[in-house]
């Protein structure tokens, strides 16, 4: 009996031995024994759903989801069933039976040609028409109605058709009315490199079709002025097939195109009929769509939707539809959680074309990133962006070249560029904050009140501005205190009271301190609060009191402030004393005659600050009981000299007023 060879035994045959093995079930050539083969399985050794007595050549083993069976191909041929496809002869029962050939899931393929058709049913989840890419168009025989393809279930749930797909497929409404492509109840579908062409009606109708893709499809002359070339629902109406209690989700959208479609490329309707439901997660990347018929908007995001996301699209409105006459909005959306980025949108020169780019109605949050418009001729008639009051709208870097940019209320991502500039715009009762990350805290808050906008440092938070190479800082509002440093420190006011200091730090014995920098600097001001206030109103003075100032009090009345003259006995007065004096510009002195007297001197008057030339003029006024015949005996820029003429009895009083007017 032949067997393998052992290992450890057998030295010197393993050869021989393996030989004789391979031989019960090889020819010597090494090909296998056909009685071999039959031995090893046949028919009775499998459990098979044939008919008795069913050949089995030609056929294939397959199974039906539960058994093994002999069948044809699983991958079908229409002609094979007799389609012709020469664009003329009816083929519809022929590829209706090549679906039905594979009820369990399978290919069926299409060699190039045109095939007329009334209506294709697929009802076998797992089913897929295969076609070559522009080479296989299914055409609607005229006076159709019925869906060129109808790939629906039973209904919800369980009732859902699976995993169905069209592949490379042109399917062709020849301008009649009816849907091209009709789903309702399905799921996990996959529709790649589809062409929908020339309907006058919805081109592609989804009803609570969930986690489905589109690949490359297009939609070229699909829609009227009244319906868009696809259209995505949750129920149809109630009593009619297509009614659901639940949704349309997942879609997804790739590489997808639509030309020259009418009131919109697609819509997507979740409250259509009454539903109560949300459509939701439909995704659009890299697709177009572009029109020069246009009768609405490209796209409608209506209500009862939400979870919408677009990404990569370009939109072109080049011309109305005849007999459309109003301006129109390229997108309109009604929805929630609807977020679009790097969109283009280009309009034609039609005058009146362009009513908006986006049009939002309603619901929160919308969000829409580098969205671009260009209008060659004109500016939309509204804005590029429109928001209702009842939207919530949030738009970051937006383009666009005419007209106005938003109308309503946007929130807006800040942005510059040097031919637009920065702005933020907030609602009536909105605020703008910077918050510290570390602390939580707001840094710096604008309130846009109506009665008055205020812009808040909070927290203890500085203001402080530089130099242009940040060398220095030149002035620095301190948050905490209220302090205020301008010029550099030149100009300071103090945070409690509000005491205010030029060239110096404030002095909280006065409101407003001016120190000069050098004897050029003039105008020395200090002014208290208000008129009623005691004491001096304005005053030319320096903190300590040192200079020749100049007051009013808070009656209007001159004041005498700052350092008085020094006033010395002359050579004929035991003593001269000063009774009253206004700084170095006025006074009064009484001096008293000594016992033997000789004429010379009366009193010698020093000014506290020298004058920048002799006084012009000093005028004496003689208030003795008797006359004295004073007269300044001396004069310079330091003071001057009073004297008689007189030889006085001694002992005598003199008193005398004077006043100092002016130097050259």
């Amino acid at each position: 009996m032949a067997r393998l060879p052992k290992p450890g035994m057998d030295e010197d045959k393993w050869a021989d031995i393996l030989n004789e093995y391979l031989l019960v079930a090889h020819n010597p050539d090494g090909t296998v024994r056909s009685e071999s083969l039959a031995a090893t399985v046949g028919l009775g050794d499998l459990r098979t759903l044939n008919p008795p007595g069913q050949q089995v050549k030609n056929l294939i083993l397959s199974n039906d989801g539960n058994d093994l069976v002999w069948r044809k191909d699983i991958s079908v041929h229409v002609k094979d069933y007799g389609a012709v496809g020469d664009g003329i002869t009816d083929d519809t029962d022929a590829i209706q039976a090549a679906i039905y050939a594979v009820p369990n899931g399978g290919t069926v393929t299409f060699p190039r040609g045109k095939y007329m058709v009334r209506g294709l049913k697929i009802r076998a989840k797992g089913t897929q028409l295969s076609g070559t890419r522009g080479g296989v168009q299914l055409i609607r025989i005229n006076g159709s109605t019925d869906p060129v393809i109808d790939m629906c279930g039973s209904g919800t749930m369980d009732g859902h058709l699976r995993y169905c797909s069209l592949f490379s497929i042109t399917l062709d409404g020849g301008g009649q009315p009816g849907a091209l492509l009709r789903s309702y109840y399905s799921d996990t579908c996959v529709y790649r490199d589809v062409s929908f062409i020339n309907c006058a009606d919805t081109a592609t109708d989804f009803v609570e079709v969930w986690d489905t893709r589109m690949y490359d499809c297009s939609w070229e002359k699909c829609g009227t002025q009244s319906v868009p070339a696809m259209l995505l629902r949750n129920s149809t109406a109630p009593g009619t097939f297509g009614f659901s209690d639940d949704n349309t989700n997942q879609i997804q959208f790739l590489g997808c195109r639509w030309e020259e479609f009418r009131n919109g490329a697609i819509w997507l309707n979740g409250a259509a009929n009454g539903s109560t439901r949300l459509l939701n997660g439909i995704f659009f990347v890299s697709c177009k769509m572009e029109t020069s018929v246009a009768a609405g908007p490209a796209i409608q995001i209506l209500s009862g939707t939400t979870i919408v996301f677009f990404s990569q699209l370009y939109i072109a409105i080049l011309r109305r539809d005849a007999g459309f006459t109003q301006s129109i909005d390229a997108i309109v959306d009604y929805a929630t959680h609807v977020d679009m980025q790097d969109l283009y949108i280009q309009w034609g020169g039609e005058a009146g074309l362009a009513n908006s780019t986006v049009h939002v109605f309603q619901g929160n949050p919308h969000t829409y990133r580098n969205l671009s418009a260009y209008y060659p001729t004109e500016p939309p008639a509204v804005a590029t962006m429109i928001a209702e009051p009842a939207a919530n709208a949030r738009v970051s870097t937006p383009w666009y070249n005419r007209g106005q940019l938003f109308s309503g209320d946007f929130s807006t991502l800040v942005t510059n560029e040097p031919g637009i500039g920065s702005s933020i715009a907030l609602k009536t009762t909105a605020s703008f904050r910077l918050t510290s990350a570390i602390t939580g805290r707001d840094l710096v808050k604008a309130d846009n009140s109506p009665v008055r906008p205020t812009l808040h440092t909070v927290n203890g938070t500085d203001f402080a501005g530089f130099s242009g190479d940040y060398s220095g800082e030149k002035w620095r509002f301190y948050g905490d205190t209220g302090f205020v440093r301008l010029a550099s420190g030149n100009f300071q006011i103090e945070g409690t009271k509000g005491y205010v200091g030029v060239g110096t730090a404030p002095y909280t014995g006065i409101a407003f301190l001016i120190k000069m920098a050098n004897d050029a600097d003039r105008g020395l001001t200090i002014i208290r609060k208000s008129a009623t206030a005691t004491g001096r109103l304005v005053e030319f003075q320096d903190e300590n009191n040192n200079i020749q100032g100049i007051s009013f009090d808070a009656y209007g009345r001159p004041l005498s402030v700052g350092r008085v003259a020094n006033v010395a006995p002359g050579d004929q007065v035991a003593y001269a004393n000063v009774r009253y004096q206004a700084r170095d510009t006025g006074g009064s002195v009484s001096a008293a005659m000594k016992a033997t007297p000789v004429p010379g001197t009366i009193a010698v008057i020093t000014f506290f600050k020298p004058y920048p030339n002799v006084p012009l003029s000093i005028v004496l006024t003689d208030q003795s009981n008797a006359p004295s015949d004073l007269y300044v005996s001396a004069r310079s820029t330091t003071g001057f000299t009073v004297s008689t003429r007189k030889t006085l009895p001694g002992g005598s009083q003199i008193n005398f007023d004077y006043m100092v007017l002016g130097s050259g």
